[in-house]
């Protein structure tokens, strides 16, 4: 089952600020959000598990 985060979650998660997440979507290192409805983003749980399990295992 698909399970989706809020982009304040998704920050709150990975702690960092919500300008560098949208920094890091910007530049194409952190997952794009998933357009729920016409203004609400989340982002995929097992994409952002998937990013700081790659983060942990390169540091």
């Amino acid at each position: 089952m698909t399970r989706f985060l809020s982009p304040k979650d998704t920050c709150d998660r990975i702690a960092l600020s919500r300008a560098t997440l949208d920094r890091m979507v910007a530049a194409g290192t952190f997952p794009k959000p998933i357009k729920l409805t016409e203004r609400r983003l989340a982002f995929n749980a097992s994409d952002v598990e998937a990013w700081m399990e790659k983060k942990a295992a390169a540091a």
